[in-house]
């Protein structure tokens, strides 16, 4: 029972991850060793290995489509210098030297180049995802790897379109009965002859990226004016499976196709969004990839021929490193960072796996040597995370030493051209909208985002940077450079989204300065304890406009008001909530303006009669600050701490209830009392 098969894959994989995961291993080791324990060479748990397997490449085809959403036109055509520079050398390097070396034993030069394919393609799974987590995605070693990666992908179309052409070149046939180990499902193409199929396949993929940008958005637009988001999710995997059902049709890979809709897809205004209700399904589906990956390692073989697995094990990351390293020296970066890229990419792809069943299917591998590459792809895939773990740590050392200490020396880092020391906008209602305006004003770079799509596709035709995407969402937030922000601004009338977006964000980026806007003063203290580190309620701004024109009409001086103003948002609010010396309340919760204000005339023989504000110590002493004095129908605004009281004098002053009592009780004191 396939429900059954899925369980116990399931729970082996949490409890293998597990115990890893307390031993501080990588987790993708945890997901290959899970796939020998189930499969059929090792414990046999698994009955129905080919659904497990079907089930996995359904994860390959998210997989991609999500890389494909990641990765858009424009970054393709910002990383076309690496990707030309670095990345081609890389694949042909790589291809060129494993054909020199499995020449002599594959009998023909067509069949050792198709070995070189197979070793030239590397993990973008394993290597994003070990990127992303360590957070050195846009650091040099980082952007090397991610455009050589790039690059594989796309020529993936090339090699997955080459295979039958370098079968007719080596003459050989397909084998008379189906191997055990394959890994993949392929549909019978349309066409036989290779030629043609190459012609068929660059069209399809020509079709895909042009409906891409003309009539995908527009379905895509339609579906979200309805705001139904299940819908939306369902049309995102009708073009994902669809697309990849057509690239299969024409004898293409499944997860080719649907790399190819992700690329397309990106340029939409809706592609974050897309990219974020896909990603719980693509970690799972992904999980099972590299558990069915496992299943395919025939433990008996490993041990049987362990000095020629580890061989080629070693020859395929040296080289790696070495096709690597050396072009990436030429343009200019140093040793050090070219290997820590080598070593990053130095494992065999996902795309391998696919590209050699099909290898083997026509007849360019046979089934020995098709078990050694599966037995040699696995291990290097096992061993990525301890080469990237222990490969700058060995450079470090390397550059402490006499001898070596200036080729592995490396400069600071270039700045990258990721958006930073921006502003991010959630919302662009009236608040979001003038923000936005303030921002561009001044040039302070910024993005918005909106969940209104005629809004998004209306604002992006004006040139501005506004996203379709759910400010809740970690990979929204994450797409907006929330990390590198200066700021995050929340301005939506949602509060519950406000609070998940600022719990959201203070997760992502604990440095971040996280604004919040809110309809009600209750807000404040929760969104204040969520992260936010200024919240702005929106039934008090308008407080304190009243406030400050009440107090204009009293003549109080607009010096003062500026600072009693200031002094109220500077502590949260905290006067008009009703904290310390601050304004009082009415029942229903507004404001009592009117009951802040006192004034006190002072009669002859007061006390106060002839002393500064400054001696008396007023403020001290009562707690109201004295904010005007008429004197003989002349107002004085704001008397310092010298100004000299008479009597006859009408002092005006702010303060509690009591305050204002005990104030007008020092002032009316006469020294007969």
């Amino acid at each position: 029972m396939f429900l059954a098969d899925l369980l116990v894959v399931f729970a082996v994989t949490a409890v293998v991850v597990f115990v890893f995961g307390r031993a501080q291993i990588p987790s993708v080791i945890g997901l290959l060793v899970s796939g020998v324990l189930v499969g059929p060479y090792g414990l046999s748990l698994v009955d129905d290995v080919e659904s497990v397997e079907l089930l996995a490449e359904i994860g390959v085809v998210v997989l991609l489509f999500t890389v494909g959403l990641e990765i858009s036109l424009s970054r393709l055509l910002v990383m076309l210098p690496l990707m030309a520079q670095v990345g081609l050398p890389q694949i042909v390097g790589t291809t060129l030297l494993v054909a020199a070396a499995t020449w002599w034993h594959l009998g023909s030069l067509p069949q050792a180049i198709f070995a070189g394919l197979l070793v030239a393609m590397s993990s973008t799974a394993i290597v994003l995802k070990l990127l992303a987590d360590r957070g050195q995605t846009a650091a040099p070693p980082g952007r090397i790897a991610v455009a050589v990666l790039l690059l594989q992908d796309l020529l993936v179309v090339v090699a997955m379109l080459a295979v039958p052409l370098l079968a007719a070149a080596a003459g050989v046939e397909p084998p008379a009965t189906d191997t055990v180990a394959s890994h993949g499902t392929h549909a019978e193409p349309l066409v036989a002859n290779p030629l043609l199929a190459v012609l068929i396949g660059f069209g399809v993929v020509a079709a895909v990226l042009v409906a891409g940008r003309r009539l995908i958005p527009w379905v895509l637009h339609e579906v979200v004016r309805l705001r139904n988001r299940e819908l939306f999710l369902i049309v995102l995997v009708l073009i994902c499976l669809g697309t990849a059902a057509i690239t299969a049709r024409v004898g293409l890979s499944l997860a080719l196709g649907a790399f190819l809709a992700g690329l397309a897809l990106s340029e939409s205004e809706y592609g974050h969004q897309a990219f974020a209700e896909v990603l719980p399904f693509r970690d799972t589906l992904a999980s099972l990839f590299f558990v069915s990956v496992g299943m395919l390692l025939d433990i008996s073989f490993v041990v049987s021929h362990f000095g020629l697995v580890c061989l080629v094990v070693i020859g395929i990351v040296l080289v790696k490193l070495l096709v690597t390293a050396v072009p990436a020296m030429f343009i200019g970066f140093p040793l050090r960072t070219g290997l820590i890229a080598g070593g990053t990419i130095a494992q065999v792809g996902e795309f391998s796996f696919v590209l050699g069943s099909r290898g083997e299917e026509v007849g360019l591998l046979a089934a020995a040597d098709y078990q050694a590459f599966l037995a040699a792809a696995v291990m290097t895939m096992a061993a990525t995370p301890v080469v990237t773990s222990l490969l700058p740590r060995l450079c470090d050392r390397l550059a402490r030493s006499r001898r070596f200490g200036r080729l592995f020396h490396e400069p600071p880092p270039p700045s990258g051209r990721e958006l930073s020391d921006h502003v991010v906008i959630a919302g662009f209602g009236v608040n979001g909208r003038n923000l936005a305006a303030a921002l561009t004003e001044f040039g302070v770079p910024h993005v918005i985002l909106e969940l209104n799509p005629e809004t998004v596709r209306r604002e992006r035709a004006t040139g501005l940077d506004i996203r379709y995407g759910d400010c809740t969402r970690v990979a929204i937030l994450e797409h907006a450079g929330i990390a590198r922000a200066r700021a995050y601004v929340v301005a939506i009338s949602d509060p519950a989204s406000a609070r998940r977006s600022v719990r959201v964000a203070r997760d992502l980026a604990p440095d971040t300065q996280i604004l919040c806007r809110t309809e009600y003063l209750a807000e404040v203290d929760e969104l204040r304890l969520l992260g936010a580190d200024v919240v702005v309620p929106a039934e008090f701004e308008t407080a304190l406009s009243i406030f400050e024109r009440v107090l204009g009409i009293y003549d109080v001086p607009e010096e003062t008001i500026d600072d009693l103003v200031d002094d109220l948002r500077l502590e949260n609010y905290g006067f008009l909530r009703g904290g310390g010396r601050r304004l009082a309340l009415r029942p229903d919760g507004t404001p009592d303006l009117f009951d802040q204000l006192g004034s006190c005339r002072i009669p002859p023989g007061s006390v106060v009669e002839g002393h500064s504000i400054g001696n008396l110590g007023i403020r001290a002493a009562t707690g109201v600050t004295i904010i005007a004095v008429r004197r003989a129908g002349q107002l004085i605004r704001n008397p310092g701490a010298d100004f000299q009281l008479r009597a006859d004098d009408e002092v005006s002053f702010v303060g509690s209830r009591d305050e204002r009592a005990a104030a007008g009780q020092l002032l009316a004191m006469t020294l007969s009392e």
